[in-house]
């Protein structure tokens, strides 16, 4: 197994992007940790790395061989997993990567309702833009992406896409929260607060606002979320989120949600994803099925 310990040396460097701070997370010198790549440079015959003063670069080699050194990774993972899967997936570990939508509510509930029946399993769960996160799944940096409104690859399987209305988000003390719906003309009264170009809600809302720039009062852009909810305590303004990402009515007073009339918005694509022809390690497999599963029973239909 001493090549795996390689693999994971030059896994650390790429990520690290310098031997000294790979060094630090591996617990090594940084002239041991040099020599090992230097051995590995020696067997392959070719550089994988240009050295430069600040830092490593992989070479062209060095991209194809660290796609080989992911893809030996991940099957270890998952042999590790279904050995465990033998003892009742005592151990196990999911990695996800996410729309913010993703982070409010859905995914903490979710991993909550798992790690109680599978306590012994673990999660790192990193939020990127819908581009960044399919990037991950592909770089073997996750095992599931959950995204909304995601630019699909050929390298990418969809395991589910359901359908998520798009909601107004606003102050309780807002003129428009009476209401059980809204209108979009009615959000167009009041200054907007958008999401930025980099999620989801925005190419859904882009086309839409195009038409009415005119009667648009964008006050301000963000790809926070937690950003926006901050900027609506004015009681004036008002965002877009979709529906699973809302805030909780009863943890969160402060903003609420209103559906907009279905006639104005379309709904957003929401997908859960895997790395084509990549086989999930049992713990990963079994959350996927999870994840569909819940996900099924909020589809609206598209």
């Amino acid at each position: 197994m001493k090549h795996l310990r390689l693999f994971e040396y030059i896994d650390a460097v790429v990520r690290a992007g310098s031997i000294r701070r790979a060094s630090e997370t591996l617990f090594i010198t940084p002239s041991a940790l040099d020599r090992r790549i230097q051995q590995v440079e020696e067997e392959l015959g070719t550089q994988i790395f240009e050295r430069h003063a600040k830092g490593m670069r992989l070479t062209a080699a060095g991209e194809i061989f660290l796609d080989y050194v992911r893809r030996h990774m991940a099957d270890l993972d998952r042999v590790r997993s279904e050995i465990e899967g033998l003892k009742g997936l005592r151990k196990g570990h999911v990695a996800i990567v996410a729309s913010q939508a993703l982070a409010l509510k859905f995914l903490p509930e979710q991993i909550r309702l798992f790690r109680e029946r599978h306590p012994g399993v673990s999660f790192s769960i990193r939020i990127a833009d819908r581009g960044e996160a399919l990037k991950s799944l592909i770089a073997f940096e996750a095992d599931l992406a959950v995204v909304v409104f995601p630019k699909m690859s050929s390298e990418v399987m969809q395991l589910i896409m359901v359908a998520q209305p798009v909601v107004a988000l606003m102050s309780a003390q807002h003129p428009l929260a009476a209401q059980p719906t809204v209108r979009l003309s009615e959000c167009l009264n009041y200054p907007l607060v958008l999401p930025d170009a980099s999620l989801g809600v925005r190419e859904l809302l882009q086309p839409i606002l195009i038409r009415r720039t005119n009667k648009a009062q964008i006050s301000a852009e963000t790809n926070s979320f937690e950003l926006m909810r901050g900027l609506l305590q004015d009681q004036r303004s008002i965002g877009f989120q979709i529906a699973i990402g809302t805030p909780n009515s009863l943890q969160e007073s402060t903003i609420i949600s209103r559906p907009i009339d279905e006639r104005d918005v379309p709904a957003a694509p929401l997908i859960c994803a895997q790395l084509r022809g990549r086989t999930l390690s049992v713990a990963a497999a079994r959350f996927a099925d999870q994840l569909t599963q819940q996900l099924d029973n909020t589809d609206i239909s598209m």
